[in-house]
């Protein structure tokens, strides 16, 4: 991890606590969005729902990829992308 700036570390590392909520999302029956008597639907409701802690983890690595392609202010960008998907989705489970 001595290639990474700690900035950049602490920022995208915050995007990791979003595996600590999967529990809530996964096995602890929460449908923040909603749901629907229709099958396809309610389908996407619990993809849409899954994203909500599996995006943050993704902008993690994006925003490593990010940097180690020179990409500095990108990497900050999808770092903070992935901070403000992770506030929607602790807000959404309060």
């Amino acid at each position: 991890m001595s290639l990474y700036p700690k900035w950049l570390l602490a920022l995208a590392g915050a995007n990791l606590l979003s595996v600590l909520l999967s529990v809530f999302y996964l096995f602890g029956g929460v449908q923040p969005l909603g749901t629907s008597e229709n099958g396809l639907i309610r389908f996407f409701l619990f993809l849409t729902t899954q994203l909500l802690w599996l995006a943050p983890i993704v902008c993690f690595f994006g925003a490593l990829r990010a940097h180690d392609y020179r990409h500095p202010l990108l990497a900050a960008s999808i770092a903070l992308f992935g901070l403000l998907i992770l506030a929607l989705s602790i807000w959404l489970l309060i």
